[in-house]
């Protein structure tokens, strides 16, 4: 359940804590006051698109009765956030950032909100199906057969617009490529490797006249210096041994480069550098781009020799995947056909209590087989007793669908916290007792969360709160005994109106001689 909604900022809300209980929590307020505010909050957790700020920030404050192994939640109290900056929402649950489609998966299966003019999905086809499922428990099935109509489709496409003898013909194309490619084992580093090597390669004969020339001058002075030993006292000869040491090791160093350029065999790298330079021209512009190319069509290659199989049995595929298809969507079909008759129990029984007497039923119509299945679904219905039943967009009024849809939610009621924002629309008198008497019956089961102008439901209230605004600022009032009474009044229509309606019954009791 909901223990409390804190919001920081949004619109004219600074900073207001709101407290829900258990069963029927009701919230009424002047028109114009922004109730609706209140169940915008609830609704950025699962539908951010209703959000009419550029700046919002709110905590909800939840007490779970099942873990969440997938992000590490466990039963109990949690504090989910939720802050929108620069066009964009982050959520957090116990400060911890956590990514929109978690929190609404997880709040989906705990609140369920019925928005003002919901009840005009009744008279969409989408959402008929959905519901006829979720009561069929159909999602298992749903699943199996949408992946194998994807591939049905898939094979259908091939079917269409594939022939044989074209994808061999581009299966031979890639392969010439793949193989050029291949057999030459380019790489990256080496191609950098030859360049640097052929720019060497290129002053060779310099480089072979200048160390030739190097070595010949270190032999002559290593020569000189070991003259010289003869030439000078013995405590010198030590400075003599570190400049004969050093000019070795020189004249050892440019042997080793001598050698290394001596081993260079032009032809070999000009040979090599022109295989990628080729390769880079029918395939590149660079040797990078040729690489990618390679594995671009070694992957065509696989769908290639995939789609040149399914045209060898094309046909039988098809009879395969179709009849398997034919078979999960006549059991999806009848699954839902079941569920519609006790939905449809159920909401005429609702109905009743609302005081709407009215026949409804699902008319299912066969169609080709879709994503998903075979049915065309619309909710039908009459205020009659008798006759045929006619589409509802047809023949409801506004306040018609709304305890139509108040009906079927009551009927399909799952998750533990049902808000409602303003379902008393278009209901009045004797109905608003009834909406009212469901409404209490329902929280014995739900935590509920109404919004609502109707002094019937405030009076069945377990928790009461006014919104109140005063300019640029909004508060919440959890109402005691005495604001409540007197909230209840204006609602009536005010003092005025109270007594009014003791007049009425004074004279009603006279008239009927009590």
């Amino acid at each position: 359940m909901i223990e409390l909604i804190h919001i920081n900022e949004y619109v004219y809300l600074k900073d207001v804590d709101i407290y829900f209980s258990e069963g029927l929590n009701v919230i009424t307020g002047e028109t114009g006051t922004g109730k609706s505010l209140i169940l915008d909050v609830i609704g950025s957790f699962l539908d951010y698109q209703n959000i009419r700020s550029e700046t919002f920030s709110a905590d909800m404050v939840l007490n779970l009765d099942m873990d969440f192994d997938e992000i590490g939640i466990r039963r109990g109290q949690h504090i989910f956030s939720v802050e929108r900056k620069n066009k964009r929402l982050f959520y957090k649950v116990d400060g911890r950032l956590i990514g929109r489609e978690q929190v609404q998966n997880i709040l989906s299966n705990i609140i369920t909100i019925h928005k003002q003019n919901s009840h005009m999905k009744l008279l969409d086809k989408d959402f008929i199906l959905e519901v006829l499922d979720t009561v069929a428990d159909n999602y298992e099935l749903l699943e199996k057969y949408k992946e194998l109509y994807e591939n049905y489709q898939h094979v259908l496409k091939i079917i269409a617009g594939a022939n044989k003898d074209s994808e061999l013909k581009k299966l031979e194309e890639l392969r010439e490529k793949v193989n050029e490619i291949e057999s030459a084992h380019l790489s990256e580093e080496e191609e950098q490797e030859l360049e640097e090597k052929y720019k060497k390669a290129l002053n060779l004969q310099t480089l072979l006249q200048n160390y030739s020339s190097v070595s010949q001058h270190l032999e002559e002075i290593e020569n000189a210096l070991r003259k010289i030993y003869s030439l000078i006292e013995d405590k010198y000869h030590e400075f003599l041994d570190t400049a004969v040491e050093s000019i070795a090791e020189l004249s050892n160093q440019i042997s080793k480069e001598l050698s290394k350029i001596e081993e260079m065999n032009l032809e070999e790298i000009e040979n090599r550098l022109w295989v990628y330079k080729k390769l880079r021209r029918k395939y590149g512009p660079t040797t990078e781009d040729v690489i990618a190319n390679l594995q671009k069509w070694l992957e065509e290659i696989k769908q290639i020799e995939k789609t040149i199989k399914i045209l060898e049995n094309a046909e039988e595929e098809r009879l395969r995947l179709e009849s398997e298809l034919r078979s999960l969507a006549i059991q999806i079909s009848e699954k839902r056909k079941n569920a519609a008759r006790n939905i449809v129990k159920s909401i005429e029984r609702h109905l009743k209590d609302l005081n709407m007497n009215a026949r409804i039923d699902f008319y299912f119509n066969q169609k080709d087989m879709a994503r998903d299945g075979i049915d065309d679904v619309e909710l039908v219905g009459s205020t009659l007793s008798t006759g045929p039943l006619y589409p509802l967009r047809k023949i409801a009024s506004g306040g018609e669908l709304s305890r139509l849809m108040l009906a079927l939610e009551l009927s399909l009621a799952s998750t533990d916290v049902l808000v409602y924002d303003e379902i008393d629309a278009g209901i009045g008198g004797v109905t608003a007792v009834k909406l009212a008497d469901k409404l209490s019956e329902l929280s014995k089961k739900h935590q509920v969360i109404v919004v609502t102008h109707l002094p019937q439901i405030a009076l069945k209230a377990d928790k009461h709160l006014s919104l109140r605004r005063t300019g640029d600022t909004g508060t919440v009032v959890e109402l005691d005994e005495r604001a409540r009474d007197e909230e209840i009044k204006r609602m009536f229509g005010g003092e005025e109106f109270i007594e009014l309606l003791g007049d009425f019954a004074s004279k009603e009791n006279k008239r009927k001689g009590k």
